[in-house]
Formats: C-alpha cells, structure tokens, sequence
C-alpha cells in the first residue's frame, strides 16, 4: 500500500511539470509570434537596398465600368459609293488605301443606257420648244377669246406633260454630274465618271478594267479617319452609372500600355436580348499618335466616379494570402530602424496608388524596397 502510495504521488508530480512546461513554451512561442512582427534593419542594410520611407497621401480614386466594342465611321463619315445605271469600267484612278479628297474621280463607266437617256433628253428637250410655241399661242388666243377652250386644254396637257418628262431626264443625266447644257446642244457623252462625294482613305475597292457594274453594285468604300468613333458595349447592370460627358479610356488590341481618350456622347435606349448589353457611343478626343482604323476592336474604360481617399504607393503593400501587409517604422537611431509589420484593408488601385480603408492610425511607412523584407 505505501509503495502505491509513492508511485501515484511521482505519477502526479511528472504530470504538474509536464504541464507547467507546455504552459511556458506556448508563452515562448506566442512570445516569438510577437516578436515576428518586428524586423530591425540597419541603417547600412537600408541605404544598400534602396529602402525609402512615406506617409499616407491623398490620391484620388475613380469607379469604373469596364467595356468593349469597337471604333466605327458615324453615318456621315462613310461612303459606300455605287453607280445610279449598269456598265462597263473603262478607267481607275484609285487604288486601295489611297486618301482621296471630295469630288475626286475615282473611275470612269461607259454605258449604253446613258446614251439612250441622253438621246430621249435631246428628243424631248426640242419637242418641248415646239410645244411651248403652241401652247403660248394657244393661251393668247384662249385668253382674246377666239380660240377654243377644249383645243386650249389639249395643247396645256401636253406641254405639261412633255415639261414634265422633260425635267425627270434632266434630273438623272444630273446625278452622272455631266454638262446639262452641251448635251441639250446635241454633244452626248459615252463614258460618265463616279466621284468621292467625301474626303477619307478607300478601304474596299470591287472593281477591274472591264468589268460589267451592274446597277447599285457596291465599288468603293471610304472612310473619313477624322470622324471616327468608338461604339461601345455595355452590360445592362451597368446602364445607371452611364451619363453623357464622361471620360473614357481605351486602346486598341496590340497596344500595350498605351491609352487614348474619348467623350461619351450617346447611350441606347435599347438592350440587346441576346448580349443583354446596351451600345454606346463616343467621341475620341485624343487622337494623337494613333493609327485609327475603321472597325478596329478596343478595350474601354468609362470612368463613372471620382473620390479623393487615403492611399499608399502600391509597391508599399505586401500580399500573404488573402491578407495586406505594410511595415510600419516604429522608431529608429542612428544605426537600426525598427520596423513592425501590420495587417490592412485597401480598396481600389489606380496610378500606383492603393487606397488604404481600414485603419490609419500611423505615419512613417516604408514605401520601396518592402519586398526584400519577409512576409
């Protein structure tokens, strides 16, 4: 019995300092946890890696909606340019990519139907002389009461009539921008040209020497580079942060870290049902050192809100995890810096800066070479 006695008394003492130990190395390491946070950096280590302390500052902050689409000719910047009758190309003074100015020939079409228009205009234009002396004579007889007033109708009607077709031919020998007059004096032509009726590049040709046009076929586009725009494709959860007069930034595929400006000048009233977006439209402001092309994809930008807010320069923060760190300089001598590391919340990123939004209870901050310290 006193032997138990003994060995149960042993048995609980091992226990009792058993468990006084693990109470010290668990205050041992929350001690060393601690004391992880804190780094000490001398002054040589600091100047040799280029370190540089900061302060908060106010930056500002913009919300933005990301989109995409493209840049596009508005409906007076573009022409698709056809001929109003069937014929035959005879000549082309243009080439694919060529800059040409308004009213510029861009080629010459011969064709048979202008030949019988102009020779029905000719044939009209003397029978409505002819007419026009009747139907003066008759009004003056009508209107002295000697002439007949059903002879008076029938000479009236058909002067009208004639002056009537008379105009229509005129009007379409006027759309192949020929000289009215000469061919009413008997000089017809055979070839009638086609003319750019804006200033832009050609950015389709579909046409060859020879080739039969028929009619409304389409042989020219041109674009107007200086009226180009950009059509945009936003989402539907995004309409009510849109409003006309906001900046935008876009640049186009390829370019990198270039960015270019536009206005926002225009927003549908329509969603699509398929894409559930709605198309945007706006005016490019910056132009500089941009190669526009006509139907160019783009990236864009449409900055909807502005706030000035606490931030830091970005390369300052840390990432562990999901966490942010910053390491805050606690005090420093003539040879060490004391630096503690601790644990923030940020928001938005825009130029370098982060916005700080949890606490900012602190001043001195290293701001470069945080990324040679540990995490």
């Amino acid at each position: 019995m006193k032997t138990n006695k003994i060995f149960n008394t042993i048995i609980t003492l091992m226990i009792f300092i058993a468990s006084g130990c693990g109470n010290q190395s668990a205050t041992e390491q929350e001690t060393e946890e601690q004391s992880g946070d804190r780094i000490e950096i001398s002054i040589a280590q600091f100047e040799g890696d280029s370190m540089k302390i900061g302060e908060l500052s106010i930056q500002k902050f913009e919300d933005e909606v990301i989109c995409n689409g493209n840049i596009t000719a508005p409906t007076n910047g573009i022409a698709q340019i056809s001929t109003p009758i069937s014929g035959i190309v005879e000549s082309i003074s243009c080439s694919m990519g060529d800059y040409v100015q308004k009213g510029k020939t861009l080629c010459m079409i011969s064709s048979n139907e202008l030949m019988i228009i102009q020779q029905e205009y000719t044939e009209t234009s003397a029978r409505l002389k002819q007419l026009k002396t009747e139907y003066e004579r008759s009004k003056s007889l009508y209107d002295e009461k000697i002439g007949a007033e059903k002879d008076f109708i029938a000479t009236e009607s058909e002067y009208k009539v004639m002056l009537s077709k008379y105009q229509s031919l005129k009007l379409r020998l006027q759309l192949f921008k020929l000289n009215i007059s000469k061919i009413e004096a008997g000089e017809l032509y055979s070839l009638f040209p086609v003319f750019s009726p804006i200033n832009g590049y050609i950015t389709s040709q579909n046409m060859v020497l020879g080739q039969f046009i028929e009619q409304q076929k389409n042989l020219v586009e041109i674009v107007d580079v200086n009226q180009l725009q950009l059509q945009l494709s936003v989402f539907e959860k995004e309409i009510g942060k849109l409003k006309t007069g906001q900046n935008i930034l876009f640049k186009t595929m390829g370019e990198t870290a270039a960015m270019h400006t536009a206005m926002l000048i225009s927003i549908s009233k329509t969603i699509d049902p398929v894409s559930k977006t709605i198309l945007c439209l706006a005016k490019i402001t910056d132009k500089k050192g941009m190669n526009l092309v006509n139907r160019s994809f783009i990236e864009a930008r449409i900055t909807v809100n502005q706030k000035d807010a606490n931030a830091l320069p970005s390369e300052a923060i840390l990432k562990s995890g999901k966490d942010y760190f910053i390491y805050i300089v606690e005090k420093s001598d003539k040879q060490t810096y004391f630096l503690r590391k601790q644990k923030i919340e940020i928001g938005k990123t825009s130029n370098g800066f982060t916005e700080i939004t949890g606490d900012t209870d602190f001043t001195k901050v290293l701001i470069k070479g945080v990324y040679n310290l540990p995490v």
